[in-house]
């Protein structure tokens, strides 16, 4: 029997599972369908293998048969970061349904392997815990949360569970490429370390002794949004919570991206081919926040309003638009309350 973490959260939220037709989605799909918990269905077309239509339509088929809502996005790619750009895509996607339908929690088919395969990748390239660790079984994204029932499961216990029941699912030919640095972890490293006797149940130990650990060094801080742009009062470890809302906002910092923030004082620009993602720091608040390329003329009068208000210039233009008077009031009110003793 496969234990679903946090499945208490699960039923009391309306949820949206995230679906791609793959092996650990669908297995998903149906240990939440046997467990009761209520959800819908969101599902990428990024028309970048040829079976993608046909994962698509196996979706909306589950949706008819189970009576499931199914959102689709339709969302080519073709070149650059692919991996980075869907993520951005997806996590897009996610946010906008759950603002428009209610959704109060998206759930994703993440399981041990993943975990695991990011720990040692991130390992390699000489990362801290606040990396090291990567996602959590539960995440708050806002307006929503991010949950993981599978972050303990071994992709063995998956794989069993579907070929016993019989279930139908795609085999994504990308996770044997050796083109992309996570499948020669995943081949050469992943599968041997859960292939132990038992080790799936000490690696969940020792990622939740750590998770405690984490939380212990990084504990939750009062942070408000203005219009996209995340405020919070500076601290030590700004760069793990800087890191935490660029991820909300669809962008995930590499490793040299982190050092480059830190040389350049925290203020510093990281730009995709959709949006221009924000950081500053000023008058001992940190701003994240993403806006578009186009930058439209900034007046003089809202730029002195954003000086006395100590706005980093990195994030004034996230912050224009035709409502600008409302949002500089939202931020001052934002600040007052970040400064307001907690209760």
């Amino acid at each position: 029997m496969i234990a679903l973490e946090g499945l208490e959260y699960l039923l009391k939220n309306r949820c949206l599972l995230g679906f791609s037709g793959g092996g650990d989605s669908v297995a998903l799909f149906y240990l939440l369908l046997e467990q009761g918990v209520r959800f819908d269905m969101a599902i990428v077309h990024y028309a970048l293998r040829d079976q993608a239509h046909l994962e698509v339509q196996y979706a909306l088929e589950l949706g008819r048969k189970h009576a499931k809502s199914v959102h689709v996005l339709y969302a080519p790619l073709r070149e650059g970061n692919i991996e980075a750009r869907a993520r951005a895509r997806r996590h897009a996607f996610f946010d906008r349904l759950s603002a428009q339908f209610g959704y109060t929690c998206v759930i994703l088919a993440h399981h041990l392997n993943d975990k695991l395969e990011w720990f040692l990748m991130q390992l390699a390239k000489g990362a801290s815990l606040q990396t090291l660790l990567g996602f959590e079984a539960l995440e708050n994204r806002g307006h929503y949360s991010l949950a993981r029932p599978l972050i303990y499961t071994p992709k063995s216990a998956l794989t069993k569970y579907l070929h016993a029941k019989h279930y139908r699912y795609f085999e994504d030919c990308s996770n044997a490429d050796p083109r992309f640095r996570r499948n020669v972890f995943r081949q050469a490293l992943s599968d041997v370390f859960l292939g132990m006797q038992g080790a799936h149940k000490g690696l969940k130990r020792s990622f939740q002794a750590l998770g405690v650990e984490k939380h212990q060094l990084y504990p939750p801080i009062k942070m408000v949004c203005v219009a996209r742009v995340w405020v919070f009062k500076e601290n030590r470890q700004k760069l793990y919570y800087i890191d935490i809302l660029l991820k909300r906002l669809g962008y995930v910092l590499s490793q040299p991206q982190r050092l480059e923030l830190e040389r350049q004082g925290f203020n510093t620009l990281f730009s995709t081919r959709a949006r221009v993602y924000c950081v500053g720091v000023l008058g001992g608040f940190v701003f994240v926040g993403a806006r578009k390329h186009a930058i439209k003329a900034m007046p003089k009068a809202y730029k002195i309003q954003c000086q006395l208000l100590q706005i980093p210039p990195t994030l004034r233009p996230a912050l224009f638009s035709p409502k600008w008077q409302e949002h500089l009031e939202a931020i001052k009110q934002a600040k007052s309350t970040l400064c307001a003793p907690s209760n």
